[in-house]
Formats: C-alpha cells, sequence, structure tokens
C-alpha cells in the first residue's frame, strides 16, 4: 500500500503551481494537502496581517494572489491542518513554507521543516563564499538578515516576489551580481524551476530551489 505524506501550506491549498513540480519525487505517495487559510474569506485573511513585532509570512491564493501574514496568528491554523493529517494516518508532514517557525507544531508523525534543512544544508554548498538570498517582501528583509546572520555572515538578501507575474526577475538578478554573490538561495517555497533557470541564466550562478531540495530529500524518506 502507498504511504500517505501530509502537505501543509500556510496559504491555500490545492497548491497546483508547487506539487505537480515536485510529485515525481515522492515515489507514487499520495499526497494529502491542506492550507491554514483554507475556508477563510478575504476579511478574514485581512485579519492575520503581521504585527509590528511579529515574522512577516507570505503564501499563495487559490485565485492566485497572495497574503502577506503573522506567525503568531498562523500557527494555531496550521496546528489544525496537523492534527487533520494525522488523523488520516499520514507517514509524515511536510510544511511547504521555508519560514523560521518555532518548534511547538505538534503531531503523531514527524513534521519537516524545509528552513531548518536549508539553513544547514545551504552554508556547506556555499562552502564560506557569499550566499544572495531572495524572499518575497521587502517586509521580510530584516527578519531574514537576522535569521540567516546565525548560519553566515556572508549574506546579500533581496525581495522578489513569486507569485506577482509582473515581479521584477532581472532587477533582483542584477542586484545579486552588483554584490557579488556566489551562489544564490530563492528563500520560499512559491519559486518555480522556470524562475531558477531565469535566475541561473541572467546570473551565471548556482541557484537553490527549496521546493525541489526538500522533495529530494522527502523522497529519501520514502524509499
Amino acid at each position: 500500500m502507498n504511504k500517505k505524506i501530509g502537505a501543509i501550506t500556510i496559504g491555500q491549498s490545492p497548491r497546483n503551481d508547487l506539487i505537480p513540480e515536485i510529485e515525481s519525487y515522492f515515489r507514487g505517495a499520495e499526497i494529502l494537502q491542506m492550507g491554514a487559510l483554507d475556508g477563510l474569506d478575504k476579511s478574514e485573511i485581512q485579519k492575520l496581517a503581521p504585527d509590528t513585532d511579529d515574522t512577516v509570512l507570505v503564501s499563495k491564493l487559490r485565485d492566485n494572489s497572495w497574503a502577506v501574514m503573522g506567525e503568531r496568528k498562523v500557527i494555531p491554523l496550521l496546528q489544525k491542518c496537523a492534527d487533520t493529517l494525522s488523523s488520516q494516518k499520514v507517514s509524515l508532514i511536510v510544511m511547504f513554507c521555508t519560514g523560521k517557525f518555532p518548534d511547538v507544531l505538534r503531531a503523531d508523525v514527524p513534521i519537516i521543516y524545509p528552513q531548518k534543512l536549508i539553513y544547514n544544508i545551504v552554508p556547506v554548498l556555499a562552502d564560506g563564499k557569499r550566499i544572495g538570498i531572495m524572499n518575497p517582501e521587502a517586509a521580510q528583509t530584516e527578519q531574514c538578515i537576522r535569521n540567516w546572520g546565525t548560519a553566515s555572515d556572508k549574506i546579500i538578501v533581496t525581495d522578489l516576489n513569486p507569485y506577482d507575474p509582473n515581479a521584477d526577475i532581472e532587477g533582483a538578478a542584477s542586484i545579486m551580481m552588483k554584490n557579488h554573490a556566489d551562489i544564490i538561495l530563492l528563500d520560499c517555497i512559491g519559486y518555480t524551476r522556470r524562475m531558477k533557470s531565469q535566475i541561473e541564466e541572467l546570473t551565471g550562478k548556482p541557484v537553490i530551489l527549496p521546493r525541489t531540495l526538500i522533495a529530494r530529500i522527502v523522497g529519501e524518506l520514502l524509499e
């Protein structure tokens, strides 16, 4: 019998922009998707906007727009997702967000946080070189510098919203080049393979895409 994977997005499911790109890594496992914002209307989502001192999160909505949320307000909704998926007998749960969540969610199965893997793997791959980091919102820049400062002292940060069809990819790539990034991390699950290829072509630098990196690691657990 095939294994089942719980997939939690901090936005709304299904993530048709994400799962089709990575499901081949999951070795035929059934993927059960849930979103923290499933069932919420626009006014309810707006109430989740981050307070001044909260961690900023960004994710996709079902209508292809995006929401900006405060981490503290979203965590109870994520716990509900974890509870439901645990009751459906999944083998593990993957949090499809690269945010640095506190270790507060509980489930009867392992919960895989991409951030914990990325913060350990990327500095090793960079091997002391300068890491360029792209994240969705300018409001995340300060927290990105603060969080990544614990993993590397050679970072460059800029914003590029993966959910905005008018996002300036060339401009973000130019900032990476001007600041001499040696390796680039697209620090959001929303970035696609196409964006990775575009930025590699524009910069000539290796680019790490979290959605495929995490999918490969999860695939190892399912073998």
